[in-house]
């Protein structure tokens, strides 16, 4: 990853400056030249395909848009030929009905579920009145698919007349190996019943970590059942690198109030805190020492840190406000 300096902030503000991520010159190749386009439904031979074929041209007419039929959750998936870091797609819009593209969510993943519709999110996007194309950063978010996705219920067509992106092959996923249940990529993971957990070798204080998850990943880890917390001492238990004594997970308390909620949005039907707990910070973390509990933690404490993919149906995570997501989207 490129060069980073991180502030944090105990009232959940984080200042972030970045700098380029170090992606080669060959990032800025349009890789989805190299890709395949499927789409939920086609609408007058606007086929998913045109919208990768390298043509700028917004008119409809000229056959080089997409467009779907008019529906509910309509999408539009990329399929790159192997897992990329994306650092920016650039999206053209059609030159008529240019409001189709409001409230279009733009995915990132590896997951087929939902279409693809389930992958964490790179942005949500609007028409632009100043401009037809815009680009939208992802900061080297991994995938190989990518959607884009009118979540709402309300019919409407999706139309795209150009999508490009750009980005690195990621050599991470050439070395998966899978072995007793377990995952190792760059980092040590659990696969488990519908979820992929992975501990993260980085030390990150709370805010950084969950931007890191929600940028890489979906969200901080949130633990359901007892079942599920068992999982982190196996998961410990298989750490190829030192940890720190506690381990960030997407535990939040209320800044006002006593109680704690999960960060992805998952109830807390289940809890394991540590009866010495007495720390008066509104984040929280498990311990990486036999029996895992949890414990409050001071929030600027550089941690490793757990987060996992699989979100739970019905379930959308927090909003959690950065000062750095503020220019993701400009007009090109």
């Amino acid at each position: 990853m490129g060069s980073i300096r991180l502030i944090c902030s105990l009232i959940g503000v984080l200042v972030l400056s970045w700098k380029s991520p170090g992606f080669s010159a060959a990032s800025r190749i349009n890789v989805a030249l190299s890709g395949t386009a499927i789409q939920s439904s086609t609408y007058m031979g606007g086929l998913a395909e045109r919208s990768i074929d390298g043509n700028n041209d917004p008119q409809f007419e000229h056959n080089s848009c997409s467009c779907t039929a008019f529906q509910a959750r309509a999408w539009w998936r990329l399929e790159l030929p192997g897992v990329y870091r994306v650092s920016e797609i650039e999206v053209t819009n059609r030159n008529a009905y240019r409001f189709r593209l409001n409230n279009v969510e733009i995915l990132i993943g590896d997951s087929l579920s939902n279409n693809g519709n389930d992958n964490p999110r790179c942005a949500i996007i609007n028409d632009d009145p100043g401009c037809l194309t815009q680009t939208v950063k992802c900061w080297g978010m991994e995938g190989r698919f990518i959607n884009f996705y009118q979540s709402s219920d309300a019919t409407e067509y999706l139309q795209l007349c150009e999508v490009k992106v750009y980005g690195g092959r990621n050599p991470v996923h050439h070395y998966m190996i899978i072995k007793e249940g377990l995952v190792y990529k760059f980092h040590c993971c659990v696969q488990e019943t519908g979820r992929n957990i992975t501990l993260v070798g980085r030390r990150l204080c709370w805010s950084d970590a969950l931007l890191y998850c929600r940028d890489f990943h979906w969200d901080l880890l949130s633990l359901r059942d007892p079942e599920e917390h068992e999982s982190i001492d196996e998961l410990v238990a298989r750490a190829r690198f030192p940890l720190t004594s506690h381990l960030w997970v997407g535990l939040r308390r209320s800044i006002l109030g006593s109680s704690w909620f999960w960060m992805s949005g998952d109830p807390m039907d289940f809890s394991q805190w540590d009866d010495g707990s007495h720390h008066s910070s509104p984040c929280g973390g498990v311990s990486s020492v036999e029996p895992s509990s949890w414990r409050p933690r001071s929030c600027e404490e550089h941690l490793n840190f757990i987060c996992f993919t699989g979100q739970t149906e019905g379930v959308k995570k927090l909003h959690y406000y950065s000062s750095t997501r503020e220019n993701q989207i400009r007009c090109t």
